[in-house]
């Protein structure tokens, strides 16, 4: 049996419309006080439209957060790639991370949502993608570039930060993080650079 190409094309497209515009609401209102409708009313599709690619709620939850987690690793794929010091990946990722939609959907998992499958795969991608944070800071200790101390405070708190950026800029006023970089660069430099402590 052929496979039809131009309708797989158009289902996948309609399966990433979907899942953008629940990003979106996810991230306006919480997993909870979102309703299916909402996801479905910027599209002109119906409620029922959604089952056909996602068995629930939660399922397109979790499928939302995936997608976040897919982006942030072709993103720290291409930061590892570049010939710099770890302090400057560091900045490079808040500068690039920070402009992906729907980000602090990661800090927003409803354990309700623990007996899907998906779940554990959204836990092993963070795993993973703490290990990798973790050694930039190591790393940068190694190079020069950042002060002594514990790579895992330092880990917590700056994406803590950006966490809560992201959400107080990029979601509830609309504006583009491209503002407050140049705040954030600042802080990173103050509290992890060794060339700043150096000049104080």
């Amino acid at each position: 049996m052929e496979l039809n190409i131009k309708n797989t094309h158009k289902r996948i497209k309609k399966r990433d419309l979907i899942l953008d515009s629940a990003v979106l609401m996810f991230s306006q209102h919480g997993y909870h006080n979102t309703k299916l409708e909402q996801i479905t009313k910027a599209l002109d599709l119906t409620d029922k439209s959604i089952y056909y690619y996602f068995s629930s709620k939660g399922d397109l939850f979790l499928e939302a957060v995936i997608s976040i987690q897919s982006k942030l690793d072709i993103l720290i794929a291409s930061i590892n790639n570049m010939d710099v010091t770890h302090l400057e990946k560091i900045k490079t990722y808040t500068n690039k991370a920070m402009s992906i939609n729907g980000l602090t959907l990661l800090m927003q998992l409803p354990k309700s949502l623990s007996e899907f499958v998906k779940y554990d795969v959204i836990k092993s991608n963070e795993a993973n993608q703490y290990k990798i944070w973790t050694s930039w800071f190591i790393n940068g200790q190694v190079d020069g570039s950042m002060i002594h101390g514990n790579a895992d405070e330092y880990r917590n708190f700056l994406f803590g930060s950006l966490f809560y950026l992201h959400q107080r800029y990029a979601i509830r006023d609309n504006e583009t993080y491209a503002q407050i970089q140049p705040f954030i660069e600042k802080m990173i430099d103050r509290m992890y650079s060794t060339n700043f402590q150096r000049f104080q």
